[in-house]
């Protein structure tokens, strides 16, 4: 009974062993790779592509990578490729770590990159866009477009603002092509308002 159960067993052993061979194959090709790129998620992406179409059909087969959708298999297959490399490779995947911990920054600093001013709310005018002037401290007027919903939009749909009112904006420069001029120009789009 012994025998049988170890004799189905092995075969699943082996397996699991050779899975594990091209996985390290994979990470050695991988770690190999990223190692002369800058290490981005786009990067690590496209040398996992490249450790792929280097296998043999065999070794393809054994990690069931299906070479007509090599996106879904390369989706399967990192989890195992990557922890592979943390132990090929610790000093990339470290950087891929903190790349990843830099890309949650990235979403806060990109907030961040909205830029923001506050100012003495003078009127509202539709323009090319509806635009909101403001006054800074010094009677400099500076235009604001108001082109998709934001939070403190129902502050103007409600009239709850008025000339006078100390608002602060956050905003983002886009570059719009202007009918008027002929030409590219860059607006200030809104993309929050507090009333102060």
């Amino acid at each position: 009974m012994k025998l049988k159960l170890l004799l189905l067993l092995l075969p699943l052993g082996l397996m699991a062993q050779k899975k594990e061979i091209v996985y390290k194959k994979l990470a050695n090709s991988t770690c190999e790779c990223i190692t002369t790129k800058e290490v981005t998620d786009i990067n690590l992406g496209i040398c996992i592509f490249d450790a792929i179409n280097k296998l043999t059909d065999k070794e393809r087969k054994t990690v069931n990578v299906d070479i007509d959708n090599k996106m879904a298999s390369i989706e399967k297959i990192a989890e195992s490729v990557g922890l592979e490399m943390a132990v090929i490779c610790p000093e990339v995947f470290v950087k891929i770590a903190k790349e990843s911990d830099t890309e949650g920054t990235f979403v806060t600093e990109e907030d961040e990159l909205d830029l923001f001013y506050s100012g003495t709310f003078e009127s509202i005018a539709a323009v090319e866009f509806n635009t909101i002037y403001l006054l800074d401290d010094k009677n400099v007027k500076q235009e604001f477009i108001w082109l998709f919903s934001f939070d403190g939009d129902s502050l103007f749909v409600k009239n709850k603002i008025v000339k006078g009112d100390k608002l602060e904006v956050h905003y983002r420069q886009q570059e719009f092509f202007d009918p008027k001029q002929n030409k590219y120009r860059i607006y200030n789009e809104i993309t929050s308002i507090k009333l102060l």
